[in-house]
């Protein structure tokens, strides 16, 4: 789900406690802080209970819906099989939000007796179900949605048309049709059968089986879905759509429909965007993983937001920019086939989703399109407050927040892609979107660690705790100097310091550092795991510059001289030393002067003058025949002026011997 923010007008209403996002849309990328979800949505901020029955595992939901129109109205029958987990149970509970009335529970012809409070159906059970039991029931009941989060079911309109949709994320399944809200169970399968006028066509999961008329000026639209779904993912979309094909080929052989709802009205002026589509599918396919639902079908069902969100094999769409659409594609692998287990790991389903932005963009506009957007991502993620990994998930506004479940955890990809190289990077998503234990199931946090220690070779857990567990960023200070050796070579001195920062003290981090040499560039990566830390580079060369983070791969502010070029001054160790009969001297002066060396021998009295000379900035060789000396220990004096100013003085020892 995809929530826009980037150079559009938000505005903010705080009514009672419900927030009116209203966002306008005017820049390229288009991108990720809440533009999938909240874009001209409102939700409240429910903080009553949001778990469900931990001692039922859902394995089946069967959806039989009647949609009425003017008035609007709900009649529904939900099938629900579901598993036992306690070791005996005669009561289980559903979540049904307390606006739809529940005509009747059955199981097995058997009528059960229920009670509905607080949004929770509890049902006691005609018998005491054992561990590993197989509970079928079917819920009866009506009413209008209400609508809640971010639009959970809304009867709309489009240009004087009926426009009737659902979006759920995070808690608005039970809105309407009983279910378990929570995203860590979900079901085997799915089907759901729409009854509507027979003018207009509806839409959900999977493949369609069949779309029959009735003479009461009905047709009944039957979907299924053969894949695991969670219940946010299940979804209906009710409109005069007019229907537009093409496919993804994915073998020489094989190709998948793809398919999209769209309104009448819109469909011509929106056919460049759709058949972007399967190239698409074909990248990402590439980058991820063949597209997890192929059995099925891939699509857009035109909704009433200017949003997007990633309902299981059809999208529901408002916005077709093309970073919605690579967004909600992405979702189908990191979100649909593997879920967050629970809000508090929501960045694996949005940053995995934002990440994706960035692959398109680098796929059509090369590196530079890459940086560009990741760039204006991190402007987004250094105003994150808080970890990642959400505190409150019982906060819509929590859990979408777009500064880091989207915009921080699309930016900790990019920066485990830097730590990793580009081939292990992808190596590592593929080998997480395939991990058979999680696939089609449910993820948090560390079955990601887990999948990229495994193609990394050692560990990440610093990078995951900081990241994700953490807050903020490293604010880095860094300074640099460079020291002329005997052997002629050149250390690099770098001091890094970090800030103070809360959790964690400081980042530890690989760091990279592109010295400029000549015409070539060396680059060196150091290990930064300390508050205060000395690293010393030695090179063959000068260098006449240094880049950090020459990719920007790290979120962080820099400050220190490590965007200038030291203005350094050396006398350099003789060498040989000892020597005989003649040594080389080398000096470094960091602009133009004079320059004087003197020879003094070991009472101070001097004895030559080896250079006397303007020269300028840079590394100057002296050659200095010392025949005449007698055996003993010398010292070499360089003095360097500017103007009559002293700039620089320094005195070392050589030694002749015979």
């Amino acid at each position: 789900m995809k929530i826009q923010k980037t150079k559009f007008l938000m505005l903010y209403s705080l009514i009672f406690n419900m927030f009116f996002y209203t966002i306008l849309c005017s820049n390229l990328y288009s991108s990720t802080q809440n533009y999938d979800k909240c874009s001209m949505a409102y939700f409240f901020e429910n903080k009553s209970l949001v778990s469900s029955d931990s001692l039922v595992d859902i394995k089946y939901y069967k959806l039989d819906l009647n949609i009425a129109l003017n008035p609007d109205y709900l009649n529904g029958a939900a099938f629900i099989s579901c598993l036992i987990k306690s070791s005996s149970s005669n009561s289980v509970f559903i979540d049904l939000t307390n606006n739809m009335f529940v005509d009747s529970i059955v199981s097995n012809t058997v009528h059960l007796s229920f009670s509905h409070e607080n949004d929770k159906l509890s049902i006691t059970l005609n018998r005491i179900y054992s561990m590993n039991e197989i509970l079928n029931f079917t819920v009866y009941y009506k009413g209008l949605p209400k609508s809640t989060g971010f639009g959970s079911f809304v009867f709309g309109s489009h240009s004087d048309q009926p426009a009737v949709w659902t979006l759920s994320e995070p808690f608005g399944a039970k809105d309407w049709f009983p279910c378990k809200i929570s995203p860590d169970d979900k079901a085997d399968s799915s089907m759901v059968k729409i009854t509507i006028p027979s003018w207009l066509r509806g839409v959900s999961n999977g493949v369609l089986l069949d779309s029959g008329s009735y003479s009461t000026g009905t047709k009944t639209f039957t979907w299924k879905n053969s894949y695991p779904i969670a219940s946010y993912l299940m979804s209906l979309a009710i409109s005069n759509y007019s229907i537009y094909r093409s496919s993804f080929k994915y073998s020489p052989t094989d190709s998948m429909e793809v398919v999209h709802y769209i309104y009448p009205e819109d469909l011509e002026s929106l056919k460049p965007q759709l058949d972007k589509t399967p190239e698409m599918l074909k990248y990402f396919s590439e980058r991820y993983g063949l597209y997890p639902f192929i059995r099925e079908k891939y699509g857009h069902a035109q909704f009433g937001r200017n949003a997007g969100m990633e309902h299981q094999t059809i999208s529901s769409m408002g916005a077709w920019f093309d970073n919605i659409i690579a967004h909600e594609l992405t979702h189908q692998w990191f979100g649909d086939k593997i879920t967050c287990r629970n809000w508090e790991n929501i960045w694996l389903n949005e940053g995995f989703a934002t990440y994706g932005e960035a692959l398109w963009q680098e796929h059509i506009g090369g590196t530079s399109g890459y940086k560009d957007f990741m760039t204006f991502r991190m402007s987004d993620a250094k105003r994150a407050h808080g970890s990642v990994y959400v505190q409150d998930p019982t906060s819509i506004s929590q859990i979408f927040d777009g500064t880091r479940s989207y915009a921080k955890g699309g930016v900790t990809l990019h920066m485990l892609r830097g730590i990793a190289g580009d081939s292990t990077f992808f190596n590592i998503i593929r080998t997480y979107a395939s991990d058979p234990q999680i696939i089609y199931s449910t993820a948090v946090t560390d079955d990601l660690r887990r999948n990229a220690e495994s193609v990394y070779g050692s560990s990440l857990a610093y990078f995951f705790n900081e990241w994700i567990f953490g807050e903020n960023y490293p604010k880095y200070n860094i300074n640099w100097d460079t020291e002329l050796l005997s052997d002629g070579r050149y250390k690099a001195k770098l001091q890094v310091d970090q800030d103070v920062n809360t959790n964690p003290a400081f980042f530890t981090m690989p760091l990279k550092f592109n010295f400029k040499i000549g015409v070539r560039d060396t680059a060196v990566t150091v290990f930064n795991n300390a508050q205060s830390q000395l690293f010393e580079i030695t090179l063959d060369q000068k260098p006449t510059s240094v880049d950090f983070d020459p990719d920007n791969y790290i979120l962080k502010d820099v400050r220190g001289n490590i965007f200038n070029i030291p203005v350094t001054y050396a006398l350099g160790q003789n060498y040989p030393n000892p020597f005989n009969p003649s040594t080389n001297l080398f000096f470094e002066t960091g602009r133009p002067s004079f320059v004087k060396i003197r020879l003094f021998d070991i009472s101070g009295r001097e004895i030559a003058t080896v250079f006397d000379s303007f020269v300028r900035e840079g590394r100057t060789n002296v050659s200095f025949s010392g025949s005449d000396l007698a055996s003993g220990i010398y010292y070499y004096q360089m003095i360097s002026t500017s103007e009559g100013n002293v700039l620089f003085s320094e005195t070392k020892k050589m030694v002749k011997v015979k």
